[in-house]
């Protein structure tokens, strides 16, 4: 624990020869940091976990052809120590594990005093980095903070910021996903909590590409980041020519491993869509950029109405009690009167297709239902309300503990937004849009 946060790697290098069947990794360790390096044959994700005497974390990392390697920064272990590194599978298979000690940072400083005082006026504030807190402890020459969430936890020394006792600063969580909760304590020398707390890590929308000429230059495609934070069903006409209502035939899911929320998922893909699309020189309408937005199926198609888009593609999640399932669905309108203007089951069904298969092939599954299907019916209310092209679209399973992490990672995001944007471009060219 030390309060400098940019520290300098040292030349320690180990090289771990694991069990027989486990991965080696090897191993570089330095002042506050640590590189790794493994190799994983056709695999381009893995899980990696780190643990030390005062931080943790559990990170997906990526590499193309199998060959990983990276660096940790560890700006809350300079007083040493020893470090564990677990590598796991997208599957949540062991696959090895390696241990090493870390030097002591030259300028660690103990802390040391008065740390036992009262703790009043405890805030945290979530920020899209983190978190903020404040509290007043007067009498008090430093106290420590600890925080814990699923995807990192740490421990650090702080101070007061004034004579009167006053404890403030940010915290930033490099690898926490946006809404995550985390558990807040802070504790005196004799290892007592004195206050605790909870927030969650902020998410702010960013700012969108600049308008550009490409290959979807004239379509416009309304993307629909499914749920909110805290939505509440309502309940709504089936759909126009449709008899009965509907307040929505499922839930909201949430992740078996990461317990993230299928609508903070859904907004960050449908940010990476916006800016894919705009790129390719689509016009884009957003029915919602933030977690707090309420918005009802009908207000939605609304939406996507007034901003006249060719396409409305509404982003899900799926979630089955069976952990193993995995794939992608797509969800086509029928019988609504707005669905028949738009077109036929058939011809729905085959644009539906075409968005599939680009996904399908950017993702890397094998063809066939078991990877995905398409269906065109009269279940989903946002989709019979549509007057335009429109497909809702269950980009994965959060059940399944491989996809669960995937839907969460910014690469994979990145790749469902070229997917989508693929079959986007393929029916625009089926239904030719660009005629004109």
């Amino acid at each position: 624990m030390f309060k400098r946060l940019l520290c300098l790697l040292l030349p320690l290098c180990l090289f771990f020869s694991l069990a027989q069947a486990a991965t080696a990794i090897t191993v570089e360790t330095g002042e506050c940091a640590v590189s790794y390096a493994f190799t994983l044959p056709q695999e381009q994700f893995a899980i990696l976990e780190y643990k030390t005497s005062y931080e943790s974390g559990k990170m997906v990392v990526y590499a193309s052809d199998g060959n990983f390697s990276g660096e940790i920064a560890l700006p809350l272990s300079g007083a040493g120590g020893n470090i564990t590194l677990t590598l796991t599978s997208m599957a949540q298979k062991k696959l090895g594990e390696a241990k090493a000690a870390l030097p002591t940072a030259k300028d660690y400083i103990a802390p040391s005093g008065d740390s036992h005082a009262a703790v009043k006026s405890f805030v945290l504030t979530e920020t899209p980095l983190g978190f903020d807190y404040s509290f007043m402890a007067p009498d008090s020459d430093y106290l420590m903070l600890s925080y814990r969430n699923k995807q990192e936890s740490g421990l650090m020394p702080i101070y007061p910021v004034n004579e009167d006792g006053l404890y403030s600063g940010s915290i930033t969580l490099p690898i926490t996903y946006a809404r995550t909760l985390s558990t807040v304590k802070i504790i005196n020398g004799k290892e007592i909590v004195l206050k605790e707390g909870q927030v969650r890590k902020g998410y702010e929308a960013p700012p969108a590409p600049k308008a550009q000429d490409g290959r979807l230059s004239g379509v416009t495609v309304c993307i629909d980041a499914g749920h909110q934070e805290n939505g509440v069903p309502v309940m709504e006409p089936i759909g126009p020519g449709l008899e009965g209502k509907s307040a929505g035939t499922s839930g909201m899911a949430q992740g078996r491993i990461t317990l993230r929320k299928e609508s903070i998922v859904c907004l960050e893909v449908a940010m990476a869509l916006r800016d894919e699309l705009i790129r390719q020189g689509a016009t884009v309408v957003m029915t919602r950029e933030r977690q707090d937005q309420f918005l009802t199926n009908q207000e939605r198609c609304a939406i996507a109405a007034e901003g006249n888009a060719d396409i409305m593609l509404r982003l899900h999640c799926d979630t089955r009690e069976n952990s193993n399932k995995q794939g992608i669905s797509i969800f086509g309108p029928r019988n609504s009167t707005y669905a028949k203007a738009v077109a036929d089951p058939e011809t729905y069904a085959y644009m539906g297709n075409l968005l599939l298969n680009a996904m399908k092939e950017r993702l890397g599954y094998e063809a066939g239902e078991k990877t995905g299907f398409v269906t065109i019916n009269d279940q989903f209310v946002g989709n019979n309300w549509a007057q335009m092209v429109c497909f809702l679209v269950e980009m994965g399973f959060m059940s399944n503990p491989e996809e669960d992490f995937l839907l969460s990672t910014p690469v994979y995001q990145q790749w469902l937004a070229e997917a989508m944007a693929q079959g986007v471009y393929e029916i625009a060219l089926y239904r030719e849009w660009f005629k004109n």
